[in-house]
């Protein structure tokens, strides 16, 4: 009792004298140092797991270099989803992903269950391949937006040309009320177009984008830049951009009835076996009583 008593003093004792300490010489709680720490917020667990496989994933950059076309076009679609990573890192990120997650289900072949395994290795597969097309699938829903305000765009243009020719400020005024995805690409237009020269500036959109609607929007552009008046083939281009949208906005509605079909046949189904089961239960039940 004696000992405990020493022990439990000495402990206070000492967090007292920490305290007083740490008053004194104005030192750094562990709070403190634990924000400092998570100055940009606490990482998340897959944050953590990229750090993991970080050497993992160097390793397998090296065994598995990229091809210079794939990481070209790559490099393009990270810019315009603003992702900092290099490609290289990404997809070797994405592959040492997929193979620790087969690994793993190695381990079930010894416990017996080697049928979990292969499910697994498959999942580590498809997660691999998930992965690399999710970039394009960003990149692909960018593009429908941009392509879906093209048309508001050229009108607006078109109305602009008619007292201004100035497509800096026409894009200034406009960059105001654009959409997420074409306000990101009119931010670098912008600075391309006060740093350098104009029909550059235009081309290299055109390039980043890779649009057959906006190419023809560029060229119409640069023959403004070079004084050619397009006041009409701008008209051109708004109506075929009009027949465009609306012949995507039918083709997207087209196939929601396949949709409203399945769930109309499956609540038939449902409906129908609802009242046919206690039909037949009464027709069972009669036959019962009548002896048969």
């Amino acid at each position: 009792m004696t000992l405990l008593f020493v022990i439990l003093t000495t402990v206070l004792f000492s967090c007292g004298l920490y305290c007083i300490t740490q008053t004194i010489f104005c030192l750094p709680s562990g709070k403190s140092i634990n924000a400092i720490k998570n100055i940009h917020g606490k990482k998340g667990m897959v944050e953590r797991l990229q750090t993991v496989l970080l050497p993992f994933a160097k390793l397998i950059s090296k065994l598995l270099p990229m091809s210079e076309y794939k990481e070209k076009k790559l490099v393009a679609d990270f810019s315009r989803l603003q992702i900092i990573q290099t490609p290289q890192d990404y997809v070797s990120t994405m592959l040492a992903r997929a193979l620790l997650l087969a690994i793993i289900g190695l381990l079930f072949i010894p416990l017996g269950i080697p049928w979990l395994s292969l499910l697994t290795a498959l999942a580590a597969l498809l997660s691999y391949f998930q992965s690399t097309q999710c970039i394009r699938k960003k990149v692909e829903a960018f593009n429908r937006e941009i392509e879906a305000e093209l048309p508001r765009m050229v009108e607006t243009l078109n109305y602009s040309l008619q007292d201004n020719r100035d497509m800096l400020s026409f894009f200034e005024k406009y960059r105001k009320v654009s959409g997420k995805a074409l306000g990101g690409e009119l931010d670098r237009l912008i600075v391309e177009l006060k740093t350098g020269n104009q029909e550059t500036a235009l081309r290299n959109i055109d390039a980043r984008l890779g649009l057959p609607s906006f190419a023809a929007l560029t060229a119409i552009l640069c023959g403004v830049y070079q004084g050619v008046d397009q006041r009409t083939t701008l008209l051109v281009l708004e109506q075929d951009l009009r027949t465009k949208e609306r012949e995507t906005l039918r083709r997207n509605m087209e196939k929601r009835p396949g949709r409203i079909k399945v769930a109309s046949f499956i609540l038939t189904i449902l409906m129908m076996l609802m009242f046919m089961v206690p039909l037949v239960l009464l027709i069972i039940n009669n036959l019962v009583s009548a002896g048969f």
